[in-house]
Parts: structure tokens; C-alpha cells; sequence
């Protein structure tokens, strides 16, 4: 009889492990297609050759064109792309929002974890799956940490990071359970005693968690995913990862929305948000042959990505008599900023070139965009 239940036991084992392995590995897995993910839109911008508007979370290919679409008083866009690349777009005047702005091809074949990530991130973004009113649209300006913790027997979690830094004493938490609408949040004291802090969360899931002091003052907004064994160590596993790739290419571009990525991409693992393709990523960008009546587009030579030591980078306009503006800040190029008469020299440092090209009797280029890093 024991040895029956023994096998019993493994049995069932063996059916949650293959269940939980198969669920993560699914909410993991991806379309190899690359995409960049649009963030902070502001004013309404859309993808060449589509009609509707580009939302924040919205999937857009690398080497697309984008167009201010007049009527609102001003315009921005970031794109964040698989190999690390952030692009901010702005405009705010009529001629300058005339302009397309091209996103730039990748410089390199992105590592297949990252296109799962940003495609993981897109549908968390985009809504495709959860409450538009779940709290991870809400903005907070208190300081945000993000967390993977192991359930244990009695359903509590351990949790490190941002809470280490809270003098010791007493705490009050408010957690609130994501995907699930109707559960009652919990709210319950806890007293904060070394480097870590011990939460009653009562099940797995996905948590947004509050912590005030004495006080009542908000001092972090934590969003904690409780997870048990075995998916718990993929989830943890594959979250580590993610993290240190944004941290990386924070690193290396700045402006990186860490935080709302990092929970955006969490959010997906624990709730298994399925990425979808939409229909807008089955087409090849917009062809960069230059229109009728349209200037060329700059082009940089060498390719823009990462060098070895000071790189010379020359422009040209394949338009007879064209007139190139440029910038090398990251600002937005208009028609009084410098014009471009000899090479730009990257020395030392990540160098973010932005072009146009004019020429008499045509519509302006779009403006096209070259980051420079020479390696450490």
C-alpha cells in the first residue's frame, strides 16, 4: 500500500511539474520577429501606410516611417528597440512635424530572449489581455521596486531590495491582487526588522503592494510576484534576466523605462499574457526609396552601432543640390540647425546624429536617426 501511494505521489508530481514547465515555456515563447515598442506618445502619430493611430505599448517595426498627425498643438514618441536602441521623436511646429521620422534598422541580430521580452512587454502594454484599470497604468511618484519571491508553507513571502532601505519599525501594507477584480486587497502591519521583510500575500499571484509608515505615508510602491516551486525558479530565473538586459541597455542608451518594463514584462510571466502578432508586423516596413517630389534620405556611412575606436561618420543626400541639417545632441533637427560640410567625428563616446536633407522646388527628407557607441 505504501509503495502504491509512493508511486501516487510521484505520478502527480511528475503530471504538475510537465503542466508548470509547459505554462511557462508557452508564456515565454515568441514570434522571432523583432519589434520596437512605442512609449509616452504624445500627440497622434501613425506608422506609414497604416491609418490608425499609434498607441503607447503598440508593436513598431524597426525601419518604419512615422508621421506627425496634425491637428494636435504638439508631438512626441519614444521607440525602444530589441538591441537596446531608445529613439525620442518630438515636434511642435507645422513645418517640423511636415517631417516623417524614420526608426532605425538594428544594428545587430537581438538575442532571441530579448525579442521575447519586448513582444511580452507589448502585450502587457497593450492591454491585450488584463483591466485597463489595472494598477500597473497608474503612475506613482513614490519610489518602485520590483520582486520574485517563493511562497512559503504558510503562504508568505520574503522580499529584499527597495524595503532594505526602510529604517526598522513598523509598517502597514496594502496589497492588491492583479487579475483578479474581485478580490478584497489585504492589508495587514508588519515590523520591519534587518535587511528583508516577511508579506502575507495567502496565494500566488501577482501583487501590488503599497507600504506606509506609522504615519500612514506611502514610502514604496512594490510589485511582488508570489510564486511557488517548480514554475517559481523559471519565473525568477527568466525575470533576473530580463532585468539585467534592460539594466544593460540602460546603461548603454539611457532613458529606459525601467520599472514600467520590468512590471509590464512581470506582469506577463505571472498572468500568461500571450503575445499576438498584429496585422501591422506582417508587412516589411515602409520602403525608403525616396518618394516623387521628395529629398533623398541622408544616409550615414558607416552604418550606425558600436566601434572599436574613433569613428569619422560621413553623410549624404543622393538628391542633386540637397542641403543637409543635422544634430548631434539628440535633439530634433530643424532648418537653422547646423548644416552638415564635413565628417563627424565619434570619439571616445555614444554620439546620436540626427539628419535631414532639403533642396529647392521639393518636400523635405524625413528625419533619419544614427547612434554612434565606441566600446570600452
Amino acid at each position: 500500500m505504501a509503495i502504491t501511494c509512493l508511486f501516487v505521489d510521484w505520478g502527480w508530481y511528475l503530471l504538475l511539474l510537465w503542466i508548470a514547465l509547459a505554462t511557462v515555456v508557452s508564456a515565454q515563447s515568441a514570434p522571432e520577429i523583432p519589434l520596437g515598442v512605442a512609449w509616452q506618445v504624445k500627440g497622434l502619430w501613425r506608422v506609414d501606410g497604416q491609418a490608425s493611430p499609434v498607441q503607447t505599448g503598440d508593436a513598431v517595426k524597426p525601419g518604419s516611417l512615422l508621421w506627425p498627425i496634425t491637428g494636435s498643438p504638439a508631438h512626441s514618441i519614444t521607440i525602444l528597440l530589441p538591441d537596446g536602441q531608445r529613439i525620442l521623436y518630438e515636434c511642435f511646429q507645422a513645418e517640423d512635424c511636415g517631417r516623417g521620422f524614420r526608426v532605425p534598422s538594428l544594428y545587430r541580430r537581438p538575442d532571441p530572449k530579448a525579442v521575447s521580452m519586448m513582444w511580452r512587454i507589448h502585450a502587457a502594454l497593450a492591454g491585450t489581455s488584463r483591466e485597463p484599470e489595472s494598477a500597473l497604468r497608474q503612475e506613482s511618484s513614490l519610489p518602485r521596486d520590483e520582486a520574485v519571491a517563493m511562497l512559503d508553507a504558510q503562504a508568505r513571502v520574503e522580499v529584499t531590495g527597495l524595503v532594505a532601505a526602510l529604517p526598522d519599525g513598523q509598517y502597514t501594507y496594502t496589497a492588491h491582487a492583479l487579475g483578479h477584480g474581485d478580490a478584497l486587497p489585504i492589508r495587514k502591519t508588519f515590523d520591519k526588522k534587518g535587511a528583508s521583510v516577511i508579506l502575507d500575500i495567502q496565494s500566488p499571484g501577482l501583487y501590488d503592494v503599497i507600504i506606509a509608515d506609522r504615519l500612514n505615508t506611502p514610502r514604496v510602491d512594490l510589485l511582488i510576484a508570489g510564486v511557488k516551486q517548480p514554475q517559481g525558479a523559471i519565473i525568477r530565473d527568466s525575470f533576473r534576466d530580463a532585468k539585467a538586459r534592460m539594466e544593460d541597455w540602460n546603461g548603454d542608451y539611457q532613458g529606459w523605462p525601467m520599472h514600467d518594463f520590468q512590471r509590464a514584462y512581470l506582469e506577463a510571466l505571472v498572468l500568461d499574457i500571450n503575445p499576438q502578432i498584429p496585422h501591422t508586423l506582417s508587412v516589411s516596413p515602409s520602403s525608403q526609396k525616396t518618394r516623387s517630389g521628395e529629398v533623398a534620405e541622408p544616409v550615414f556611412t558607416p552604418k550606425p552601432g558600436l566601434f572599436q575606436g574613433d569613428t569619422a561618420v560621413t553623410l549624404r543626400c543622393d538628391t542633386p543640390g540637397a542641403t543637409i541639417h543635422f544634430t548631434v545632441d539628440g535633439s530634433q533637427p530643424l532648418t537653422f540647425s547646423p548644416v552638415y560640410t564635413a565628417p563627424i567625428m565619434v570619439k571616445g563616446t555614444a554620439l546620436t546624429i540626427k539628419a535631414f536633407a532639403t533642396a529647392e522646388g521639393k518636400n523635405q527628407s524625413s528625419v533619419v536617426t544614427g547612434i554612434f557607441r565606441i566600446a570600452d
